[in-house]
């Protein structure tokens, strides 16, 4: 993975909280059926780049957080943010919280939260988020999306 400088990972922050955040304003935004979960996804990201260049993580998970960051930044998903806006965004985070849960268990809870950027605890936001996963997708795909990235 590309190294990015501190000043670039802050601007991404930013740029899309800003991005969120003027959705939220809008109508649309507004009666999003997600729209409390939306917000999430600036820390979220934010929290993937930290995981994947802390040294005290495996090669094994780094690759797994890797594959999530490519999955949310990729322009075509599952849910197309490019095609239907910030809403899209949904889709990425079901699938960064199911990687973090994943490899919750081979990190001290610590690393999570010592890089999480978020105003709540990180741990109790991916598994909020983790609890959307039987709402967006159907039960079984998202684990077997994932399991490509395992191997």
């Amino acid at each position: 993975m590309e190294e990015h400088s501190r000043e670039e990972q802050e601007n991404f922050y930013y740029r899309l909280r800003n991005k969120i955040d003027g959705f939220l304003q809008e109508k649309t935004g507004r009666n999003h059926k997600y729209a409390k979960y939306l917000l999430f996804a600036p820390d979220i990201f934010y929290l993937l780049i930290q995981v994947v260049r802390d040294k005290r993580v495996s090669g094994k998970d780094k690759a797994m957080v890797a594959g999530a960051i490519s999955y949310f930044i990729l322009p075509f998903d599952l849910i197309p943010e490019g095609l239907i806006g910030p809403g899209g965004y949904i889709d990425d985070l079901v699938v960064a919280s199911f990687v973090l849960q994943t490899i919750v268990n081979n990190l001290s809870s610590d690393i999570i939260r010592e890089h999480w950027a978020g105003d709540e605890d990180g741990l109790a936001v991916i598994n909020k988020i983790a609890s959307l996963s039987d709402k967006v997708l159907k039960k079984g795909t998202l684990p077997a999306l994932l399991k490509k990235f395992q191997k």
